[in-house]
């Protein structure tokens, strides 16, 4: 036996096919740990069942953070998502592309941004950031956010155009749930 078989022993077939067990159990467990998240609902963006589903939306007006007077009655007829957020939300960050992106593609559905605790020359300069082209409404009192139910950011609305809420979505938002979300509400005659 020359000094290198003393120093690495063969391996018994027996700890070979242990070894090989092992890695197929691995194997077995990593594939069904992926088919789980590829098929689960995501995370970021949960639907709920609340209260307001199936009933008027609370009424939505004051100060648009560019000066403006508007209303969430400016726009009847027309799909709405009511996206309340903050500058200092880590997920409103991670969504705001997606509202933007969304608003670009759907000029049938508005988008009213409503800041949520949170200055307004943040929320502007936030907005502003990111490129959105779509109005706020100012809070600064937190009715708004009160007759909603929002107690943290971001947290958003679907209301149709008859001024219905159909969807509560908490968390944030991603651009193929909320094209989802339109296509449903077209589908069901909204």
């Amino acid at each position: 036996m020359n000094q290198a078989e003393d120093q690495f022993p063969r391996q018994s077939s027996r700890s070979r096919k242990t070894v090989r067990n092992i890695s197929i159990i691995v194997g077995i467990l990593v594939v069904a740990f992926s088919v789980l998240l590829a098929t689960r609902k995501p995370v970021n963006m949960q639907t709920v069942a609340s209260p307001l589903l199936n009933k008027p939306a609370p009424e939505i007006s004051g100060t648009s953070l560019q000066g403006r007077q508007i209303s969430l009655a400016d726009y009847s007829g027309k799909f709405v998502l009511v996206n309340f957020f903050a500058s200092w939300c880590t997920p409103c960050q991670s969504e705001e592309q997606n509202l933007v992106r969304f608003a670009a593609q759907h000029r049938n559905v508005k988008v009213l941004g409503v800041p949520y605790d949170d200055a307004n020359s943040s929320a502007r300069q936030f907005l502003s950031s990111f490129g959105a082209n779509y109005q706020a409404v100012t809070d600064p009192q937190g009715q708004i956010a009160l007759s909603y139910g929002v107690t943290n950011p971001p947290q958003t609305y679907l209301i149709s155009p008859q001024g219905t809420i159909l969807t509560e979505i908490l968390g944030p938002v991603n651009l193929n749930s909320l094209n989802q979300l339109i296509a449903i509400a077209k589908s069901k005659g909204y």
